[in-house]
């Protein structure tokens, strides 16, 4: 579940807006989202489910859940392509790559090009392919043997500090 950098801008001006209307009336303001992240989820959390229907969330498909029957597929790859061919949305930038070397190159184009996408990623994941080769290299308690993040160093930015108060 992601929300877009365009979905992100016009939730803050919705809630700059209503900001605005609760000073105007006497009313402390409400904390207006940071980030698209935290934005969605926090949308997610929330215990009104208008609030989160009424937020312009997006969502990729990544895998499948539990399977029963078979259904003919025998890469990650191929059930992306599956999932599409059943109407749900997936990645379009996920692609197969027949090397370490070409592994690498894909998350390094990313870290590269990671602001021409309308959404904020802050790494790539790279995948075994084969769904029998990820059932034999398991899962460790925490994650799969079989992917693994690569993380992009954090973005800096400057603030320039204007002044200081300081209380007891």
């Amino acid at each position: 579940i992601y929300m877009s950098t365009a979905a992100f801008e016009r939730l803050q001006a919705t809630q700059h807006e209503a900001n605005a209307e609760r000073v105007a009336a006497g009313r402390k303001t409400h904390p207006v989202a940071v980030n698209p992240r935290n934005a969605a989820a926090g949308s997610l959390r929330q215990k009104d489910a208008s609030v989160t229907a009424a937020r312009e969330l997006s969502m990729w498909c990544y895998q499948l859940g539990e399977v029963s029957g078979e259904i003919g597929v025998g890469s990650h790859h191929e059930t992306l392509d599956r999932l599409r061919s059943w109407g749900f949305p997936t990645n379009p930038e996920a692609v197969v790559v027949e090397s370490m070397a070409d592994a690498h190159e894909f998350a390094a184009r990313w870290e590269r090009e990671r602001h021409s996408l309308d959404y904020d990623i802050d790494g790539a994941v790279i995948k075994v392919d084969d769904l029998a080769l990820q059932a034999r290299l398991g899962f460790t308690a925490r994650a799969p043997r079989w992917a693994i993040a690569v993380k992009f160093p954090p973005e800096e930015r400057t603030t320039e500090l204007r002044a200081i108060d300081v209380s007891v």
